[in-house]
């Protein structure tokens, strides 16, 4: 007999999506590599001369500044605790990530009653119950706003809440979705961990929190979002991992990681080339570390100036994490593209997993 099983409802076409202007809350203590790279090189005395000198080479690599939620005193300290650094490390991100949302909802002129939904991305915000509902209930949210909490994207997160936020506009247009990313990165520094990998993690991480409202109304000028793109390169779970031991939770990645953008170039390529083809005005890509952004502006066939803000968010204030790709793009707000220009928001995560968008910058240019 045929079968009377109703059939599944056909998914919308996703309609366009407005990003407005985010808003950035950086860690207020600011910290130069040069001292990080130095303090590293007197806490391990015992380093052989040429491990002492590749350690000191490789951070040479990452001038600049660090923003950190906490004093470098405290971050690098070895008395620090695995509960201390759990219990301050959500306070702190609550703090920035309920200030981000107030600022970037009263920028959108949106008030907190007419969100239908909080999408909330933090790898380093671990904690029962999570940021978005204490966001829910601090930022005075509805009773019923939609919560999607996503706590294992790490640097994927901000261009991949901006998909998922597409996604919830598919069947809720007429809605209002308010974005989250908080790390704080500096709070997986670790002394007991000591190969060039890990000294170089600990010469990259930065803390932030940043927040954007997504609607089909376009209430800023900003990103129009018209594609959207996820890719997992198989078998590399174990390029970028979180770890936990006695003194807490810390990152590690082995040799390979540094052949995912190699990786996954092919699906990114194929992908362009079906949404209209590869030539790109404007990047909003987040940088990972200078080897990761270089070997990106390779594979995309992009100068200087495309990578240009990336490159001064990793300079001046770190890997944010999933907040750096709303970093780079507060910087494109300050010095915009023309109307029209079309651009590629990208983010790289632990899997290892791609989350992109093609956007194209509707409002005010330059």
């Amino acid at each position: 007999m045929p079968s009377t099983a109703p059939t599944p409802p056909t998914p919308p076409t996703p309609p366009v999506a407005h990003v407005s202007r985010p808003a950035l809350v950086l860690g207020p203590h600011t910290v130069t590599a040069e001292r990080i790279r130095e303090d590293i090189l007197a806490r391990n005395p015992d380093y052989p001369p040429r491990q002492a000198q590749t350690v000191r080479l490789a951070l040479g690599n990452l001038p600049g500044t660090r923003r950190y939620f906490r004093p470098y005193e405290t971050v690098a300290s070895p008395e620090r605790t695995a509960a201390e650094r759990k219990t301050s490390t959500f306070a702190d991100l609550l703090a920035a990530a309920e200030r981000a949302a107030a600022e970037a909802l009263a920028d959108a002129g949106v008030p907190p009653e007419r969100v239908d939904c909080v999408i909330v991305t933090s790898a380093t915000g671990d904690a029962v119950p999570g940021l978005d509902v204490h966001l829910q209930q601090n930022l005075g949210l509805r009773p019923d706003v939609s919560r999607l909490p996503m706590s294992q994207l790490a640097c994927a997160g901000g261009a991949h809440v901006l998909i998922a936020a597409r996604r919830f506009l598919a069947w809720n247009p007429a809605g209002v979705v308010l974005v989250v990313a908080a790390e704080s990165l500096s709070s997986m520094y670790q002394n007991t961990r000591t190969a060039v990998e890990d000294q170089i993690y600990k010469g990259l991480w930065g803390d932030a929190a940043a927040a954007a409202v997504v609607t089909t109304e376009r209430r800023t000028p900003g990103l129009r979002l018209e594609h959207c793109f996820e890719y997992t390169i198989p078998r590399t779970t174990d390029r970028y991992r979180k770890l936990t031991d006695h003194r807490g939770d810390h990152f590690a990645s082995t040799r390979a990681s540094l052949r995912s953008v190699t990786d996954l170039g092919p699906a990114l390529l194929d992908w362009l080339d079906r949404h209209g083809g590869r030539a790109l005005d404007f990047g909003v890509l987040h940088p990972g570390g200078p080897a990761i952004l270089e070997r990106l502006g390779v594979l995309l066939d992009v100068d200087a100036a495309f990578l240009r803000h990336s490159r001064d968010v990793l300079a001046e204030e770190g890997n944010l994490g999933g907040a750096t790709v709303f970093s780079v793009l507060a910087r494109t707000h300050r010095t915009p593209p023309p109307p029209g220009a079309r651009g590629l928001v990208l983010g790289l995560g632990p899997g290892v997993t791609l989350s992109t968008l093609l956007a194209t910058w509707t409002g005010p240019g330059a």
